[in-house]
């Protein structure tokens, strides 16, 4: 055998590694080589379309481009495939919409430039292969009808689109919307454009992307605050005559609010919403009982501010005033749930001094209180472990560390209950292996709706459980009671956790509705660097029954009061220890 010199293996191993780097570069290349809708790039730095007062023709006219923009963006094959820039194309057709004089000229306008994008059904390899997805176990949640009425399209117009709506596309990669792991959709092939003041057309894109995002993609759009529909018209005009970034901002926030889809927030790049009322902040956190605003804790020992306070004033504007303004702009799931989305905002001041005026009591004053940089969170005086002489578990799931659980479990096995505090958000997942100790049997917890990527807004169903797949041998499973603190802080992962482990025997849930916004979330570019989040994913009780803004229902109904909080007291807490002491 022929030996290979040093000289030649530093030679053979270059050679490979050379190689190995050529290799990934086309690898890379291939993944992220241009598509032909990025060599179109006329519209990079705005619409050319500038902003004008819209007539009631004009209103009517930008209403249909959405819709029909919408409906095809998500279903052409060219589109779907990133051969066509469809913002591009939004842009070179919106002039010629705004000039039309009738539904009927704007109809024959649609119709034309659509015509310039034929399609076969015939020839679509996928819509032989998957037309059997109609018949899959599913739900159709987005409105599609529309496109079969005549006398709103006419003819023609309708028959391109009822024609598009066989076909079904699962390879979407390089679409809009495209997925990841055939469950969860992305929106990271959108382009980000900037936003002139001037730049109607921009703004309308930024309306025309979110409203479709949500119609198609979201499962919660038929259970908007307001119809969906509606929602849309109200917004052409606001969006369209925003003079300014910030008048934009606020116009897209007052169209996202009617989702009441409490997973939405918007960040825009001059922070406008988060800090709408100044960037400091009270030194305290707050809940809200019997729908006033009350202090349950401070930064500083020498605050001015008292456990059980209620804040009435900051800075010469009441709660209430503040309260109402961000309902313009926040998506609240239900009127009286507003902690969640607004504790910072009704807590900013724009002054290092902000003048409060207070109820303490019976009496009103008024304190200068030193702010803050940032918000206040509030420090569970509460640790994991064993309370009551050792005979009740806590368990904190905000500040639980991988693996911690099982240490606990061990700890808790001979008590009389266990506490979980789902007041607080679940640093770690645990719904499946806490299930494992407190349910003997698989149970069904949820019916959980995913998009099915060739239809858009349709959903496939499933079904999740809890529990050991075996019945768990007697000295595995935990005896005692099974308290579940919940409140209107209590949002997504904390929801699915309480839907989980309420399927225990002996599982009992104390508190207050939760918030109401489950499934996972999902992210959104619009222009002008505004990034959203919103729900992806639907989740229903195991008989069906919707959690989306009307929360989860407790078991058991505590709500903190004035005088307790004043106290240092814990309604919730004593609630659930009497509960499992008269057991």
């Amino acid at each position: 055998m022929k030996r290979i010199s040093k000289r030649g293996l530093s030679i053979i191993g270059l050679a490979a590694i050379l190689g190995a780097v050529l290799l990934l570069t086309v690898s890379l290349f291939l993944r992220f080589k241009p598509l032909p809708r990025d060599k179109d790039k006329e519209f990079e730095n705005g619409s050319k379309i500038e902003r004008t007062v819209l007539s009631e023709v004009q209103e009517e006219s930008l209403y249909k481009l959405c819709k029909v923009w919408g409906y095809v963006k998500y279903r052409h094959p060219l589109v779907v495939s990133g051969d066509i820039n469809w913002d591009a194309e939004l842009f070179r057709v919106m002039p010629e919409v705004l000039k039309s004089e009738n539904c009927a000229a704007t109809n024959e306008i649609l119709l034309d430039w659509l015509q310039k994008f034929p399609y076969d059904v015939k020839d679509s390899k996928e819509t032989k292969n998957l037309k059997s997805l109609q018949d899959r176990k599913g739900l159709q949640v987005a409105d599609t009808a529309w496109i079969e009425d005549k006398e709103f399209l006419g003819n023609e117009l309708s028959r391109y689109l009822c024609d598009l709506s066989q076909i079904y596309i699962l390879t979407r990669e390089d679409s809009y919307a495209p997925f990841e792991n055939q469950s969860k959709v992305t929106f990271h092939n959108e382009k980000r454009y900037p936003v002139e003041d001037t730049d109607m057309g921009m703004k309308l894109l930024g309306l025309f992307r979110f409203w479709n995002m949500y119609e198609y993609y979201s499962p919660n759009v038929d259970i908007t605050v307001k119809d969906w529909d509606t929602v849309l018209k109200e917004s052409i005009p606001v969006v369209a005559e925003s003079s300014d970034y910030r008048s934009y901002v606020l116009a897209i926030a007052q169209t996202a609010a009617m989702t009441g889809d409490a997973h939405i927030t918007i960040s825009d790049k001059e922070q406008i919403l988060e800090y709408y009322y100044g960037d400091h902040f009270l030194p305290c956190s707050i809940k809200m009982v019997d729908g006033q605003a009350v202090v349950t804790q401070t930064a500083q020992s020498n605050c001015q501010l008292k456990p059980g306070d209620i804040l009435l004033e900051i800075d010469g504007m009441t709660m209430e005033e503040r309260i109402e303004e961000q309902k313009k702009y926040q998506a609240i799931p239900e009127s009286d749930k507003i902690l969640y989305k607004m504790r910072n905002l009704l807590l900013q001041s724009k002054k290092e001094q902000a003048e409060v005026r207070i109820a303490r009591g019976e009496s009103e004053e008024t304190v200068q209180i030193t702010t803050q940089n940032s918000p206040y969170a509030y420090q569970n005086p509460i640790e994991n472990g064993l309370l009551k002489e050792n005979t009740i578990g806590y368990i904190d799931p905000s500040v639980l560390k991988e693996g911690e659980l099982q240490k606990l479990m061990d700890r808790f096995h001979d008590t009389n209950g266990i506490i979980i505090d789902l007041r607080y958000y679940p640093s770690v997942y645990i719904p499946y292996l806490l299930g494992e100790y407190i349910v003997p049997t698989q149970k069904v917890f949820t019916i959980m709706t995913t998009p099915n990527p060739a239809m858009p807004g349709a959903y496939l169903k499933s079904e999740l459980v809890v529990g050991k797949e075996q019945n768990l041998k007697e000295d595995e499973l935990y005896r005692g009671e099974i308290i579940l603190l919940m409140n209107e802080e209590s949002i997504s992962r904390a929801e699915f956790t309480i839907m989980a482990l309420r399927q225990a025997p002996k599982a009992t849930v104390v508190g207050s509705p939760s918030l109401g916004a489950d499934g996972d979330i999902v992210e959104c570019y619009l222009p002008g660097q505004i990034r959203m989040y919103m729900t992806g994913l639907g989740v229903y009780t195991p008989q069906g029954e919707p959690t989306q803004r009307c929360g989860l229902e407790p078991d058991v109904e505590c709500y903190p009061t004035v005088e307790g909080i004043r106290d240092g007291r814990d309604e919730l807490i004593e609630k659930a220890i009497d509960i499992i002491e008269s057991v």
